[in-house]
């Protein structure tokens, strides 16, 4: 039995300072998959997670060839942290279902 290993997760931090913006912190995470089909899977399984006060936190996801994308923003760099950790541990869930079923 295959198993499939995910060590690399990409992070590029790109920190806005736009007054006019309320949204000034954002993060763009890029999780590499085997396929485009995996990574299209993750982002549809992404989809349905609510976000506890979109007010103050966005994210987008998306998937480019075979890599899983998730574009942040936030008002601060607090909410920031807890929603990207927070979604980090569902992608970490998806990857072991992945694994487990594959």
């Amino acid at each position: 039995r295959r198993r499939y290993t995910y060590t690399y997760i990409y992070i590029r931090q790109f920190i806005m300072m736009n007054k006019g913006d309320p949204f000034e912190h954002s993060l763009r995470l890029e999780v590499p998959f085997e396929n485009s089909r995996q990574a299209d899977v993750a982002r549809k399984v992404l989809l349905p997670d609510p976000i506890m006060k979109p007010e103050d936190f966005h994210v987008r996801y998306s998937a480019q060839d075979s890599k899983l994308v998730c574009d942040f923003e936030s008002v601060d760099e607090r909410i920031l942290r807890v929603g990207v950790n927070s979604v980090i541990e569902s992608i970490k869930t998806i990857i072991e279902t992945m694994d487990e079923l594959c």
